[in-house]
């Protein structure tokens, strides 16, 4: 019969360790329940993340959609100030941890949840 379960190994320091002990014990729990508990908070953090990321890019569209019906400009206004953009956008992303991967995966699910893709 084949196990359902796969055991995994890995590091952390001792004082880790010891508060995993403390805490499995005060709940009366398993470190693999603790882990399995810890892996899903994280999977839902990502998620969360995720769509914070999202709605970031979504409303600097919305935004910059509602300035040019406000105030219409020329080609080359457009083109000096989506450069402008560019460099602040790269900034800010860099900041928050955010790659082109990032922003292609974002814009590929928003896409794919409307129906676009």
């Amino acid at each position: 019969m084949s196990r359902i379960t796969k055991v995994l190994g890995f590091s952390v320091p001792p004082s880790v360790v010891k508060e995993v002990e403390q805490v499995d014990k005060a709940e009366r729990r398993t470190k693999s329940e603790l882990f399995r508990e810890m892996f899903r908070v994280y999977k839902r953090y990502r998620q969360q993340r995720e769509q914070d990321e999202e709605r970031w890019v979504m409303n600097l569209i919305r935004e910059a959609k509602e300035e040019q019906k406000v105030n219409p400009m020329s080609r080359e206004e457009i083109v000096k100030d989506l450069q402008a953009f560019a460099y602040e956008f790269a900034k800010k992303a860099k900041a928050r941890g955010v790659t082109g991967k990032d922003v292609n995966r974002i814009i590929h699910e928003s896409r794919k949840r409307a129906g676009q893709a």
